[in-house]
C-alpha cells in the first residue's frame, strides 16, 4: 500500500476506481488483484454509512490497497470520521475558493497545521499505543488531501487553492465541470480541455499534484501524457454493468442451429 502521498512526490503514476454501490467489503480484495493503487470510496454520490465506510476501509487495508474518500461536503464530522476510520485521504467536491480549501486543512490535520480532534488509539492508528507527538506529525504529512475543480469559478482560482498549504491534490471533476461550462457531457469540448490543461500547468508551477476521474481510456491515457499522477478509470457500476453487456451481445449475436 505504501504512502500516497511519498509516491506521488517520487513521480509514480497511481491508479484507482471509484466506488458508490458495492458494499461488501471484499470489493479491496478484488481490486487489489487488478493491479489498482487505490480506489475512491464515493459518500458524494454513494450512500454509504460510516459504519460500511469504516469496514470498506478495514478490508482494504488487510488487502494492502489504499483508500480515499470523497466526502458529501465540508464539515467536521465528514472529513473526522474517514480519517479516523483509517482512510489514506480524501477527496473533497465543489471546492472553489481558496478559503474552502482551508477550511478542509483545518478540519484534516492535527495541530498545528489544523484542528482535527485527537483519538489515538483508532483503527488509524491500528489501536497500537503511539507517541502521541510523532504519530500526529505522521499523520500531517501522510494523510492525501484532494481538492476537485469542477466549475468555473475553481478555474479562475486554481493558483490561490494549489497554494494552500497541506492541499495535495487537484483533482478534475470532468462530467459537473462540462456540465458547468454549458456543454453538458462533452468531455473532449476545446473550453473542457482547455479548462483542464490549466489545472496541469498550475499544479505543476506549485508543485502539487494533478488527477481526474474519466471513463474513456484514450483520453485519461492522454491527461497522463501531459503530467497527470493521480488517476481514477471507471467505477464499480460502468465496471459490472458493461463487461456483463459486452459478454450478453456476443452470446446473443450466436446463430442457433436446431
Amino acid at each position: 500500500m505504501g504512502n500516497l502521498k511519498k509516491r506521488l512526490k517520487d513521480g509514480e503514476l497511481l491508479v484507482g476506481t471509484m466506488i458508490s454501490e458495492v458494499r461488501n467489503p471484499n470489493i479491496a480484495y478484488m481490486l487489489a488483484q487488478c493491479g489498482y493503487d487505490f480506489f475512491i470510496i464515493d459518500n458524494e454520490h454513494g450512500a454509504y454509512s460510516p459504519e460500511t465506510v469504516s469496514d470498506l476501509v478495514a478490508a482494504a487495508r488487510g488487502a494492502g490497497l489504499a483508500t480515499v474518500v470523497r466526502i458529501p461536503e465540508v464539515r467536521r464530522e465528514t472529513i473526522l470520521k474517514p480519517l479516523d476510520s483509517g482512510a489514506n485521504g480524501l477527496l473533497i467536491p465543489q471546492i472553489n475558493t481558496a478559503q474552502q480549501a482551508e477550511e478542509v486543512i483545518f478540519h484534516a490535520k492535527y495541530p498545528p497545521a489544523g484542528n482535527r480532534g485527537a483519538a489515538l488509539r483508532r483503527a488509524h492508528s491500528m489501536y497500537h499505543k503511539v507517541n502521541p507527538a510523532e504519530y500526529l506529525k505522521q499523520a500531517n504529512e501522510e494523510t492525501i488531501i484532494a481538492v476537485q475543480a469542477e466549475t468555473p469559478e475553481s478555474i479562475k482560482n486554481l493558483e490561490a487553492i494549489a497554494a494552500v498549504p497541506g492541499v495535495d491534490v487537484i483533482f478534475v471533476g470532468p462530467f459537473d465541470l462540462s456540465v458547468n461550462l454549458g456543454i453538458p457531457g462533452d468531455t473532449n469540448h476545446p473550453r473542457e480541455v482547455e479548462a483542464i490543461d490549466r489545472v496541469v500547468e498550475v499544479c505543476r508551477q506549485k508543485g502539487i499534484i494533478s488527477g481526474i476521474h474519466l471513463f474513456d481510456l484514450p483520453t485519461l491515457k492522454g491527461w497522463i501524457q501531459r503530467g497527470m499522477r493521480l488517476v481514477t478509470y471507471s467505477n464499480d457500476v460502468s465496471l459490472l454493468a458493461d463487461a456483463a453487456a459486452s459478454g450478453v451481445a456476443e452470446i446473443k449475436k450466436l446463430t442457433l442451429f436446431t
